[in-house]
């Protein structure tokens, strides 16, 4: 009945029904709804798969509550992929009931059109803009979406020139040690292109020749993770049809669900020796630059007068996905001027999730609390991050809770070192 359910069959029936996703699923943790755990999202499921229920919208609604973070599959003593389980649901959603009408639009027009994607972020900005000129007060301030207690939500920071249209295709250096090619993806490029030059700025540091190909489009993952399988695909092909080409040592990503996309997806949606060669190549710019600190380090200026407290929060996509885990804490905490500090929990899903946080806003603040706390216990002038989903979530979960630390990528610390050598 139905057939993309079916091929997953005997994976659904492999849990065991035990809980131990309780104790770590995020959105268990703050509802204590059974519906809303692995668990109880799976027995739906295959009471779906043995015509008990049917595709329902409550159904729908608990499987788009997951935020794929992970935690259940990490935690599973029979190492059920619960997130792929879920995508194949949601697939079976959309291949029944379509899509609703702004997802179309946004993953059959925009995503997979460079220039709609470009006129849309120039959009976005001039609504961010609008939007922090509402009132957060009063009578004008009930109508301002994201608003809780009278504060509004920081938004992303759409805006300036997008990121590849501004750089060669090609950019050298003398006597490379490496070449690689630069997966920006979507938010880097439209709106965190600061990640963007960083990354540019500590490769050429390193020596790196770096290609930046004009025609990569969108990494797949917000068709993915809402079950548009048919589109994620397209994308999916395109990008390997783009990278292919090149003679690369390694492609570098900067965002925790990009590389998870590239690394581990691509080959469950395309299985060629190309997905796999993608998949073998795409290495998160932490670990590339963890792997050789020695080429790095040099460049390292030790003058400074102030220390830096700071602290790092693991994107899911980037600790549970690619299983990079060491690697941006050995980069801190070989910089000079930081104290490094580990969070407690610092794997704990900050409760961002893509566009989880866009359908779900107040159960994404409230996940987000717990981190809040955690950060503040540190006592850190900076959180460091290597995700833009969790770089918009903490900035805003931080702010609405008065906190001080400000949120970058690991890299622009490393910029910041960078930049001071070249003054002395």
């Amino acid at each position: 009945m139905y057939k993309i359910l079916e091929k997953y069959r005997e994976e659904f029936y492999r849990c065991m029904k035990c809980g131990s996703c309780q104790a770590v699923c995020p959105t268990y943790i703050e509802t204590r709804d059974e519906s809303l755990v692995a668990r109880g999202r799976l027995v739906l499921s295959e009471a779906l798969l043995d015509g008990k229920i049917g595709l329902t919208d409550g159904l729908q609604e608990r499987v788009s509550k997951c935020l794929s973070c992970m935690a259940c599959s990490e935690n599973c003593p029979s190492g059920v992929d619960v997130v792929n389980l879920l995508a194949a649901v949601r697939s079976q959603i959309i291949e029944d009931k379509g899509l609703d009408i702004i997802s179309s639009f946004l993953l059959k027009g925009v995503f997979k059109n460079r220039l709609f994607l470009s006129l849309s972020s120039k959009c976005m900005e001039l609504s961010v803009k609008l939007y922090n000129l509402m009132p957060s007060h009063g009578l004008l301030g009930k109508f301002a979406p994201y608003s809780i207690h009278g504060v509004k939500r920081i938004m992303p920071p759409f805006g300036g020139r997008n990121l590849r249209r501004g750089l060669p295709e090609v950019i050298g250096v003398d006597n490379p040690v490496a070449r690689v090619a630069f997966y920006t993806g979507c938010m880097t490029d439209l709106a965190y292109q600061d990640v963007g030059r960083a990354v540019i700025s500590i490769l050429k540091k390193g020596n790196v020749e770096i290609i930046v190909p004009k025609e990569q489009v969108c990494c797949g993952a917000p068709a993915y993770f809402i079950g548009d399988r048919k589109r994620a695909i397209d994308l999916t092909k395109r990008n390997i049809e783009v990278f292919k080409s090149f003679n690369v040592d390694a492609i570098i990503t900067c965002c925790a669900t990009c590389g998870s996309m590239l690394k581990e997806v691509y080959p469950l949606l395309v299985d060629s020796r190309e997905s796999r060669a993608i998949s073998d190549k795409t290495v998160d710019i932490q670990k590339f630059i963890a792997d050789r600190l020695e080429n790095f380090i040099p460049h390292f200026y030790s003058g400074r007068g102030d220390t830096l407290k700071v602290t790092y929060h693991d994107p899911c996509h980037l600790r549970r996905g690619q299983k990079i885990i060491s690697h941006p804490r050995d980069i801190l905490k070989s910089i000079p001027g930081v104290e490094y500090i580990e969070m407690e929990d610092a794997d704990r899903c900050c409760g961002g999730g893509g566009t989880f946080n866009m359908k779900y806003y107040d159960l994404s603040m409230s996940i987000g609390k717990y981190k809040t706390d955690k950060i503040k216990k540190t006592g850190a002038d900076i959180v460091a991050t290597a995700c833009p989903s969790c770089q918009m979530q903490l900035t805003d979960i931080l702010n609405r809770s008065g906190v001080k630390p400000k949120v970058v990528h690991t890299v622009q610390i490393l910029e910041r070192v960078f930049n001071d050598e070249n003054k002395k």
